[in-house]
């Protein structure tokens, strides 16, 4: 069932941060992902994400309620420039509603407007969100892996 956004999206402000983190917790500290964030490393990571000239954080409002996140960096690539989107979130009451398509739709929008053409994002294979996103377009490149190495 689509909902129509009413105030739509914005570039995420540093005075949104309360609300950012809180609505980042409460998606990510579900099933699948059981996220434990501990203050001290969320500020930290938010900072990662939002700091830096490449930096580009979109929040989504319905009235004045945050309720979608789009968190990610530009990359200028041979190719052109990509927006990779390393954090996508919906509040949980939203899920379902079409609004993450929207949103999706709303940021490409965007980006667009400043040059890119390509959209980028990992995530895992066995959640609701892996079909999600390929329901809205992204494909699985087939020779791209995610790879990583735990140190200690």
């Amino acid at each position: 069932m689509e909902v129509q956004i009413v105030v739509g999206i914005r570039r995420l402000e540093v005075a949104e941060l309360s609300k950012a983190k809180a609505l980042f917790v409460e998606v990510f500290q579900e099933a699948p992902w059981h996220d434990r964030w501990t203050d001290e490393q969320l500020d930290l990571y938010f900072g990662d994400l939002m700091d830096g000239t490449s930096s580009l954080c979109f929040a989504l409002y319905a009235d004045t309620m945050l309720i979608g996140l789009c968190m990610g960096r530009l990359y200028h690539w041979y190719s052109g420039t990509e927006y990779d989107i390393r954090e996508f979130c919906i509040a949980k009451l939203w899920q379902g509603k079409g609004v993450g398509r929207q949103f999706l739709d709303l940021a490409g929008s965007e980006v667009a407007k400043l040059g890119v053409h390509m959209l980028t994002l990992s995530t895992l294979a066995e959640t609701s969100a892996y079909e999600f996103y390929q329901q809205v377009g992204f494909s699985v490149h087939k020779d791209a892996r995610f790879l990583y190495k735990r140190l200690g």
